[in-house]
């Protein structure tokens, strides 16, 4: 007995021994038996990526085609579904297409073999990528709860300080007419990791309190590279700044 969709080993090892030199001398030509060997390879490569394990969710439904009308979309970066991996029920699938609901916080599979998209249990995800962009699981418990949530977060930094993104968005309705159309609005939250400790970001005064054993090193280097922590170059500044703040010896 053998899973559905995978090549039994005994047919695939079959179909290797064709390459020996005593089974060409008496099957068919070299081309022929190369073929047959590569159609084996493929086939026993596809099965393995639509491994059970990955495909365990279940159907997920684009909650936006009830509105009338559309004004960004829920997915992180694009409307399309995007190259990555993940890391997923204790295993590493490379090669996906994914897309991740950045309103449910819902990573998000397109199927190989039919247009139908999965949910894939959060909590099984580990870690996934998705457009060369990191994201990481965080658990909230009792010593975090009251500054991050259960949930995504993409990776920004690491090292003795690690920083995380938050990529959120939320659902605006609006009533035109007799119509009702939905916006979708997008917002970041940034977070660090310092020791045990989580810490939101969100003012010049935490970036200060986060960095204060090497104020003097932190505040010297935003001079030199001319860096500001207003709104429109807070998250840029931020990432500089810890990834300078990790390379500064103990």
């Amino acid at each position: 007995m053998h899973l559905p969709g995978f090549l039994p080993v005994a047919a695939f090892s079959l179909a290797l021994l064709a390459l020996s030199p005593k089974a060409q001398a008496q099957s068919a030509p070299e081309a022929e038996v190369a073929a047959s060997v590569a159609a084996a390879r493929q086939h026993y490569d596809a099965s393995f990526s639509a491994h059970p394990q990955l495909y365990n969710g279940v159907e997920y439904a684009d909650y936006s085609r009830l509105y009338h009308a559309r004004i960004g979309h829920q997915f992180f970066q694009s409307a399309d579904r995007l190259k990555g991996s993940a890391y997923y029920n204790d295993h590493n699938f490379e090669g996906l297409l994914l897309s991740y609901d950045s309103v449910l916080d819902q990573l998000i599979l397109q199927q190989v073999t039919n247009p139908f998209m999965l949910r894939m249990v959060s909590e099984k995800v580990r870690s996934f990528v998705i457009d060369n962009h990191q994201f990481v699981r965080l658990v909230a418990d009792s010593t975090n709860a009251g500054v991050l949530r259960t949930g995504f977060y993409e990776v920004l930094q690491e090292g003795r300080v690690q920083l995380f993104a938050r990529r959120s968005k939320r659902m605006q309705e609006v009533l035109r007419e007799r119509n009702t159309d939905v916006e979708f609005v997008h917002t970041d939250r940034l977070f660090a990791k310092k020791g045990d400790t989580y810490y939101p970001i969100k003012s010049t005064g935490a970036v200060k309190r986060l960095f204060a054993d090497k104020s003097k090193e932190v505040q010297a280097y935003m001079k030199s590279q001319n860096l500001r922590l207003n709104k429109a170059q807070f998250e840029g500044t931020l990432v500089a700044l810890t990834r300078y703040y990790n390379s500064l010896p103990q």
